[in-house]
């Protein structure tokens, strides 16, 4: 890593924008003359927020949140306010976006802009808006016409600087020339907002609130200065409460407001089909709540014909391993060095062990080649999945707010590689005229015991899981495939109390490489976490009786995709 005396920093560089807004940029670049490639971010966490008070943040935060709501990559840190916080003075990273004395060196112009309304961005905040993607554009075409730069920009971040990449890569700015989208989500209803029709509270207790609020442009001494330029983090002004509210979106109404697939999520999901420039997708197996689909789904639906997958477990973002994969891709598409990324498989993949080891697989699509979509039956008689749909019809009936209904293999016989989309079929009946679904998928290994997986954000995760609103059952004809259902999400459809509907329910993809001996296990239940908006899901709907159905004539399955065995390197 670089010392900050050896690159020229221009704090809170002024980008005007076509209607006359001046957003603010920090610029860390190469001090020796010349042009460089552009890595550019813009996002709406405040540019001056270094990386511990973040994270802080996020701890305090997590102290105050049910156990499983998991923040991540916590540090300890002392004090009692964000300004306590100490700052390593060498220390130049903010929340998720690339670090400066990391790139700089490598011979890279690194830029971090406040998006309007934003930390020292003036203006309406309205995260995910076409407005803010549209002044995103405007500040990739400023960044390709300095005089420092080599008119190559290249965008890399995480989460939020992930997702807008896809949002404004679909508009072509001229000067966008490659996009490294790492954990970024591209589909605003049914990655991030409305999992399988249910609204996802993370904006409302989360996000919103607590992450993006706290730098709102006008929060002035509230949000307090950056301790590396001495410059305020959310602008000069102190505004007070109802001026802030009257000065951005209302983010979770508009959510709340909008329960179906409507204008309001369409201009926020990008345009996949305009997406042309080379693409690296990074997704992790267990952020199954909001990056790993999207990830996954940009990555097979941009038009580019240069694009690339990766799918790991754990680490992070700016470790040396992720650094080293980001900068073999942007010295090709952003240096032309392209023998440094010319043996880069198109598909690679961490597939993880049951032991908790983990090992790489490259391939050359996804889903993966010779893939086995094998079906495990229900049989409620016996609470099973089986390979054969049972001779017999039965049935299980819980009460949706406090049971389940959990379903176990046989034991596999054999060594088996679980590796990529899954699925479930199920027949069902309500008391009421509407029921929500949560699936979850785990595996067990030979002792009975659940096969610990870690969470990107440090707990246990599940293998995959999976949601659905019954009365969203409605299947887009054309998108919808067996082991990927596709829901139009257009309007409700309730159901008649006490009659049996088949569901289609997508469940997220995994990987998981598992020895002789064990089992899964395929729960059933009305609850989710983060899944209880009361406006959303009124008791008296909600809090109901569902009756799962099995047999001959309503034979429901889970479709798992097994993989054959490759030659596999070692990590």
């Amino acid at each position: 890593m670089a010392d900050r005396n050896e690159m020229i920093i221009d704090w809170d560089t002024a980008i005007r924008m076509e209607d006359g807004t001046v957003l603010r940029a920090d610029v860390f670049r190469p001090k020796e003359p010349g042009t460089y490639p552009v890595i550019l971010n813009h996002g709406v966490y405040g540019k001056g927020v270094p990386i511990e008070r973040f994270r802080f943040r996020l701890h305090k935060l997590a102290e105050s949140l049910p156990d499983h709501v998991l923040v991540p990559d916590v540090a300890d840190a002392v004090g009692n306010t964000d300004e306590e916080v100490p700052i390593a003075p060498e220390d130049l990273r903010v929340w998720e976006a690339v670090d400066p004395l990391t790139w700089v060196p490598k011979g890279y112009v690194c830029i971090r802009v406040d998006s309007r309304g934003s930390g020292e961005s003036p203006g309406r905040l309205d995260p995910v808006s076409p407005g803010e993607i549209h002044d995103f554009a405007e500040c990739i075409e400023w960044a390709g016409e300095q005089e420092w730069s080599n008119g190559r920009v290249g965008l890399c971040g995480k989460s939020y600087y992930a997702m807008s990449q896809w949002l404004v890569a679909a508009q072509q700015p001229r000067h966008l020339a490659a996009i490294c989208v790492w954990h970024g989500w591209s589909d605003w209803y049914r990655d991030a907002t409305r999992h399988g029709g249910i609204m996802y509270q993370f904006w409302e207790k989360f996000w919103y609130p607590q992450l993006v609020l706290p730098v709102q442009h006008g929060m002035g001494t509230r949000a307090g200065t950056n301790p590396h330029s001495a410059l305020p983090i959310a602008g000069e002004e102190t505004l007070d409460v109802a001026t802030l509210e009257t000065a951005r979106a209302d983010m979770v109404a508009d959510i709340r407001q909008h329960p179906f697939d409507d204008e309001y999520y369409q201009q926020r999901t990008p345009l996949l089909e305009r997406v042309t420039v080379p693409v690296l997708a990074s997704a992790d197996w267990s952020d199954h709540d909001l990056h790993l689909r999207g990830t996954i789904q940009g990555f097979l639906h941009a038009a580019s014909p240069a694009k690339w997958l990766e799918v790991h477990a754990g680490g992070q973002f700016d470790d040396d391993a992720a650094v080293e994969l980001q900068q073999r891709f942007f010295d090709c598409h952003l240096k032309g060095l392209t023998d440094t990324w010319r043996d880069q498989s198109k598909v690679q993949l961490t597939i993880r062990d049951a032991d908790g080891t983990s090992s790489i697989r490259s391939d050359s699509a996804w889903p993966l080649p010779n893939t086995i979509w094998r079906p495990f039956y229900v049989d409620l008689a016996h609470r099973s999945l089986s390979a054969d749909v049972p001779v017999a019809g039965s049935n299980a009936s819980y009460a949706s707010d406090t049971g389940r209904v959990t379903l176990e293999s046989n034991a596999f016989t054999e060594e088996t590689s679980i590796v990529g989309p899954v699925s479930a079929k199920l027949w069902i009946s309500s008391s009421t005229a509407d029921a929500d679904f949560f699936l979850t998928l785990e595996a067990i290994d030979a002792a009975g015991q659940r096969v610990e997986l870690r969470d990107h954000r440090g707990g246990l995760t599940s293998m995959t899981v999976g949601w659905l609103r019954a009365s969203h059952r409605a299947l887009d004809p054309i998108r919808s495939k067996p082991e990927q259902p596709y829901h139009l999400h257009k309007e409700s459809e309730p159901l008649v109390p006490g009659q049996i509907y088949e569901l289609a329910i997508e469940l997220r993809p995994t990987s998981l490489r598992l020895p002789a001996g064990c089992r899964i296990h395929l729960t059933v239940s009305g609850q989710g976490r983060l899944h209880d908006d009361p406006i959303d899901r009124p008791r008296a709907i909600f809090a109901n009786e569902v009756t799962l159905h099995s047999g001959p004539d309503t034979p429901a399955r889970v479709l798992i995709p097994i993989v054959p065995a490759t030659p596999q390197a070692e990590v």
